[in-house]
């Protein structure tokens, strides 16, 4: 092959290579990963997140970066094309290059808030602490400490709920540091750590023994969380009554059916079957349902949010004078 032949190839390779970067990064593949983008998110919304968590998975980090790369390169081209253009002078067109920037800022905080932060539920019941290290959570800074002093439920006059409350102090470095309420749309926040009001109920300490009284099972349950007992039984605490003698209502399942139901006392031990063992209920309760959350991406995005209203605002604002003018 001779020198020519060699420049002949090398000019197609790079054509070639030139055609599909050029395609990559056109604006009908940016749009059509955004769609891919919207219909992740919709399917995420309704799998659970204990079967399959959606958002936190590697196809959907490396959809996010396809759609960064793709309309940040396609956005260099277009600003490319228009500082050689006449039209830099003109508003709109800065226009429309913000509204493409702004989505690569949007999705770039986006992913980057998927990667670095974290989001979890968490159920902590009154008097009880939950720690927030390092090590469970990456990128914060000091370890902290999560008290839950009390919770409570406050009524409209009609008796419907208001708010759910939970008081939190605050522990860092083994000292009590502050105490904040907790609402619904009241997080507390602390070293850029949210702590949001999810949900609550009674935390119900569970026990399955054998005939002679031996701890053979045991756990901490929410009302209508059960616990294994046997290879094919659970067992399910259904509610807490409470009163002057409190008891919990329960379910036990065998082979995914009903096998036997009852009421059991605080403290009192109860078999549940021909030749099984017994279930005892030691304590309940109140816990408070928190959600711990982290997202360093979020002033990336609140930024491209502006930058996209900026961007709407400049590229309709000479519409808007020409339909004005032709009024007038």
């Amino acid at each position: 092959m001779n020198e020519q032949d060699v420049i002949v190839q090398q000019t197609i390779y790079r054509k070639k290579v030139f055609q599909v970067l050029h395609f990559i990064t056109s604006m009908k593949v940016a749009m059509a990963l955004l769609m891919l983008l919207a219909g992740a998110a919709m399917i995420g919304t309704v799998i659970s997140p204990q079967r399959y968590d959606i958002y936190h998975s590697m196809g959907f980090r490396l959809l996010l970066t396809l759609i960064c790369g793709s309309t940040f390169i396609c956005s260099m081209k277009q600003l490319a094309a228009l500082c050689l253009s006449n039209k830099w002078r003109h508003l709109d067109p800065w226009g429309t290059f913000a509204v493409h920037m702004a989505i690569v800022l949007i999705v770039l905080g986006a992913l980057y808030g998927n990667v670095y932060g974290f989001s979890e539920e968490i159920n902590l019941s009154v008097g009880k602490d939950y720690e927030i290290t390092q090590e469970k959570y990456r990128g914060i800074g000091e370890p902290f400490t999560l008290h839950l002093e009390n919770f409570e439920t406050q009524y409209y006059a009609d008796g419907t709920v208001s708010d759910w409350i939970s008081h939190i102090r605050i522990e860092h470095n083994g000292q009590n540091g502050f105490t904040q309420e907790v609402k619904v749309n009241h997080p507390l926040i602390y070293q850029g750590v949210s702590i949001y009001q999810s949900s609550f109920g009674m935390a119900i300490q569970t026990q399955y023994l054998d005939t002679a009284g031996k701890v053979l099972r045991e756990a901490s349950l929410g009302e209508g969380r059960g616990m294994v007992l046997e290879r094919d039984m659970m067992i399910l605490p259904v509610r807490y009554v409470g009163g002057l003698n409190p008891q919990i209502m329960y379910i036990v399942y065998k082979g995914g059916r009903e096998y036997d139901w009852g009421a059991a006392p605080l403290g009192s031990s109860r078999f549940i079957g021909p030749q099984m063992g017994m279930v005892k209920f030691t304590e309940a309760q109140p816990f408070s349902g928190l959600l711990i959350k982290r997202d360093p991406g979020i002033p990336l995005v609140w930024f491209g949010f502006l930058l996209l209203a900026f961007g709407f605002f400049a590229s309709l604002y000479k519409k808007t004078i020409l339909t004005s003018n032709q009024k007038g």
